[in-house]
């Protein structure tokens, strides 16, 4: 399916001048939206590196089922 697309050139005072004609709540979308481009979400090397950890200690087998460690926590209580 072809992806219809229109380019336009809209002068920055005329954006300027509609940006300031919108509602609080609609300056925040767009304030949203211009953080997300300007600054998108990678990944933090430091977590990728524990999310590897973790998955390599639990295909070892280093890892508590939650049954196991809910037990482990009634018997430390008593």
């Amino acid at each position: 399916m072809a992806e219809n697309t229109v380019k336009l050139d809209i002068p920055f005072q005329s954006l300027i001048a509609a940006i300031s004609s919108l509602k609080t709540a609609e300056k925040h979308q767009l304030l949203e939206f211009i953080e997300a481009e300007l600054f998108p979400e990678e990944d933090d090397p430091d977590d990728i590196a524990e999310v590897q950890a973790a998955r390599a200690d639990y295909r070892a087998g280093d890892y508590t089922t939650f049954d196991r460690y809910t037990a482990e926590r009634s018997n430390r209580s008593v």
